[in-house]
């Protein structure tokens, strides 16, 4: 993991500001959720951070090297989004690993980065079933203990 230090964040989209002046600090192994209403920057900050937006003004810091002049590919980070694309072909580790194994990171520290996150997120005896069974059948299991099934 990384840290990630945010000073006096501003974003603008031509004459509308939308992060005013954010100031943030993430720990390495920290683990941290933005919460808030749709609209209100929580995607921006991120995106910010991934370099996928540039800063208005402010500095980003990933583990203690300023990163918010430099591109996306240069920063070591990587965004998730919420409509989320998983290889149907791979196993959940494979799906995992993917952007490790693209960035040819030894295999020794890709399996134990896979395997620390898939401690954390609980679901390490998933690891080896293909994604598109295990969120199948997840689906269904939420589906059947909740009473709440969208799309089924």
């Amino acid at each position: 993991m990384a840290s990630v230090k945010m000073e006096s964040i501003y974003k603008q989209f031509g004459n509308t500001e939308v992060i005013h002046g954010v100031d943030l600090e993430v720990d390495d192994n920290e683990f941290v959720v933005l919460v808030g209403p749709s609209g209100c920057g929580k995607s921006t900050l991120l995106r910010l951070i991934a370099g996928l937006e540039d800063v208005t003004s402010g500095e980003i810091e990933i583990d203690g090297v300023r990163v918010d002049y430099l591109p996306p590919a240069k920063r070591g980070i990587a965004m998730v989004f919420q409509s989320y694309a998983l290889y149907p072909h791979m196993n959940v580790y494979q799906n995992m690993s993917f952007g490790l194994r693209l960035a040819k990171t030894a295999k020794q520290i890709v399996d134990q980065k896979v395997r620390d996150a898939a401690e954390v997120l609980q679901i390490t005896e998933l690891l080896e079933r293909k994604t598109e069974r295990t969120f199948r059948r997840t689906k269904t299991k939420s589906c059947h203990r909740t009473g709440h099934c969208q799309g089924s």
